[in-house]
């Protein structure tokens, strides 16, 4: 007996609890030894309406259930909801399904999932070029006028979405090409963002993040930028998300929200860049 034999006890389990749908991984070492199940892992996406800070206390309730369930004292339980981007990919890729409350919205989930861990890896296109440098045997190879160019484009949109602020919300969005271009001035911006904040990180050999989040987090403890401005962008990512793969699903108020209060923001992140670089040149 292995996992998928116990079927219908998970998903009367899983159907009782905010699991939008679960997966597991085995192998056939992992099979019932000693009266007991070894090696099991279940990854568990939680339905939106679960909150971050209950996210542990659900990883604790689902090892204690599915210990019972399974036999086992050695199951690893993943909540996907806020794994790694490489964490979700392999799970998707090669863990089983072992249920959905909704086959749309869990292939949707995938779908998204996976497209973030493959345009995320553009990233380390960056980032070998930042470690090319830091190899060369500087301590901290940053090159400035690599960076002062991105910058110098993110003014350039951010210069073309300020000159859309004055449009008023309601010609806005009745109007498709002045939303289209927000959009897609906004993507470009928030690309620009998240790319030279990678370079910096490899640059500086700042731990290397999984997620969009985790880079202006990784630059704000290092006080590249000031933690309440990485604070702020951040939200930027899950509308970049939005922008990237699912451009029609994209809240017209937010993209307009974001046109009129987050412009001074990626302004003050090319100023405290270059600030933060002039200083460090001149050491």
């Amino acid at each position: 007996m292995d996992l998928f034999e116990k079927q219908a006890q998970l998903q009367s389990l899983f159907q009782t609890s905010p699991v939008d749908a679960a997966y597991g991984q085995g192998t056939p070492a992992a099979r019932k030894l000693a009266g007991a199940f070894a090696d099991q892992s279940v990854g568990l996406l939680l339905h939106a309406k679960v909150r971050a800070n209950e996210f542990f206390d659900y990883q604790v309730y689902f090892v204690s259930e599915l210990s019972k369930t399974l036999e086992t004292e050695g199951l690893d339980v993943v909540i996907l909801n806020q794994a790694s981007l490489l964490q979700r990919a392999q799970v998707i890729r090669s863990w089983s399904l072992l249920f959905q409350r909704d086959h749309k919205r869990r292939v949707q989930w995938e779908a998204r999932a996976v497209m973030e861990y493959l345009e995320f890896q553009k990233y380390d296109d960056i980032q070998s070029k930042a470690l090319a440098e830091r190899t060369k045997g500087e301590r901290f190879a940053i090159d400035a006028e690599y960076v002062f160019a991105r910058l110098a484009r993110l003014r350039e949109y951010t210069q073309l979405l300020s000159d859309l602020r004055p449009i008023d919300r309601v010609k806005f969005r009745s109007d498709p090409k002045l939303y289209g271009l927000a959009q897609w001035y906004l993507q470009q911006a928030v690309e620009l963002l998240f790319g030279t904040g990678a370079y910096l990180v490899m640059a500086l050999a700042l731990p290397k993040p999984e997620a969009y989040h985790d880079i202006l987090d990784a630059i704000g403890k290092h006080g590249i930028i000031d933690k309440q401005l990485a604070y702020r962008l951040e939200h930027l990512a899950n509308l970049r998300n939005l922008l990237a793969y699912d451009r029609e699903q994209t809240d017209i108020d937010e993209v307009y929200a974001s046109v009129q209060t987050r412009v001074a923001d990626l302004l003050a992140f090319a100023d405290q860049i270059e600030r933060f670089i002039g200083a460090d040149a001149a050491t």
